[in-house]
């Protein structure tokens, strides 16, 4: 019987192999199946982060415009998002604000700690 699939020896910190070990032990499977399907699982990002190494090599500044753009991209879809859940007010999205300690209220300031007097009783 033969098998599509290469074998592969590779080295690991002893974190990720624990994190691996747990991850075969809960779904019942070998820690080489389970390492091997989470990188088939990952592969697409993977590609792309293969193509954009690539790409890099050729035109350093081109690449790094195109992920600075993609970063501005995401930052414009989470601020959306969450003026869409400000905007509804959704009951739901603030139970599981609060259960996970998240809000959609905007931090008071670019720590996301509360500057002095805000939040906190004076000594």
């Amino acid at each position: 019987m033969s098998s599509d699939r290469i074998r592969l020896t590779i080295s690991v910190t002893p974190e990720v192999h624990a994190i691996f070990k747990r991850m075969a032990e809960a779904a019942g499977v070998s820690l080489g199946k389970c390492m091997g399907d989470w990188l088939a699982d990952t592969s697409e990002g993977a590609q792309f982060v293969a193509q954009k190494m690539e790409d890099a090599r050729k035109a350093p500044r081109v690449v790094m415009r195109e992920m600075q753009a993609f970063a501005r991209g995401l930052v414009g879809e989470v601020d959306a998002t969450a003026e869409v859940l400000r905007r509804t007010g959704s009951a739901d999205a603030r139970t599981r604000a609060a259960r996970t300690g998240w809000s959609s209220e905007a931090p008071s300031s670019n720590t996301g700690l509360n500057p002095p007097g805000k939040g906190r009783k004076q000594a």
